[in-house]
């Protein structure tokens, strides 16, 4: 990548972060914030954070070192002197909202169950459920949408442990990237190569939105139906990778802003 600005862009649960029974337990440790900061404050990179997670939760949880936070899957997005929020998201929230008040009553009998809910979006995880209860309760929630998904107003996204509902529209974190790229490419004086480090199947999107300049990083065991060109073993090897990154731009001239 010499003579190339690096866009790194990662996503953040199962990359940047270790997996946890709930969303909120998810945390970057401190030494993957600090090699975090220091790649992302070299004049070479651009850092952002990709997620599934709201664009202020990812805002809340990496500060500063992201230049760039797409959240919902990059449906949401903000930047410097930029901000891309799609059309659909409004229509969708009573729709969720809805959904999210009859899967409270209708699925209390599963214990365990934890629903995020992110406003334009509801995912049912079911890491803290009993194994045995955990395969129906992630049916009857898919099945109280299905008039919605059946009308493809919204859209089913397979997590770990978890089911997605979401907007039904052409817009995913393959779709973030581009947006994100064109920007920094806009800025920059000279061509730009992504790095895009991710876990998880809706990562596949990103991998897949990229070329032959452009570096694709799986992390975790999970298998990808995408071609990576390196696997890590998780957040401590992402965090790792970080810094000798930070090493080798340092040494490499610097690119003006």
């Amino acid at each position: 990548m010499n003579g190339r600005h690096m866009l790194l862009l990662t996503d953040y649960d199962g990359t940047l972060a270790d997996l946890a029974p709930t969303p909120a337990e998810a945390v970057v440790s401190e030494q993957v914030c600090r090699q975090m900061a220091e790649v992302a404050a070299l004049p070479s990179v651009t850092f952002g954070v990709v997620s599934g997670r709201r664009r202020a939760d990812v805002r809340e949880r990496v500060g500063s070192a992201a230049e760039f936070a797409a959240g919902l899957h990059g449906l949401e997005i903000d930047g410097p002197n930029a901000v891309f929020h799609h059309q659909a998201l409004d229509a969708v929230a009573p729709i969720i909202d809805e959904i999210y008040r009859a899967a409270k009553r209708e699925l209390n009998w599963c214990p365990g169950l934890y629903f995020e809910d992110k406003t334009y979006a509801l995912t049912c995880h079911v890491r803290l459920a009993p194994p045995a209860l955990a395969d129906r309760a992630l049916e009857e929630f898919e099945a109280l949408a299905e008039p919605q998904l059946e009308a493809r107003v919204l859209k089913v996204l397979i997590g770990a442990k978890a089911l997605e509902l979401l907007p039904s529209v052409d817009w995913h974190k393959g779709r973030a990237v581009e947006w994100i790229r064109a920007r920094v490419k806009a800025r920059e004086a000279q061509p730009v190569s992504v790095v895009y480090l991710g876990d998880d199947r809706t990562d596949e999107d990103a991998f897949a939105s990229l070329g032959e300049e452009d570096v694709v990083i799986g992390v975790g065991e999970r298998p990808h139906t995408h071609l990576i060109d390196w696997r890590l073993a998780g957040p401590a090897s992402v965090g790792r990778l970080f810094a000798n990154l930070a090493k080798l731009r340092a040494a490499s001239p610097a690119t003006p802003r």
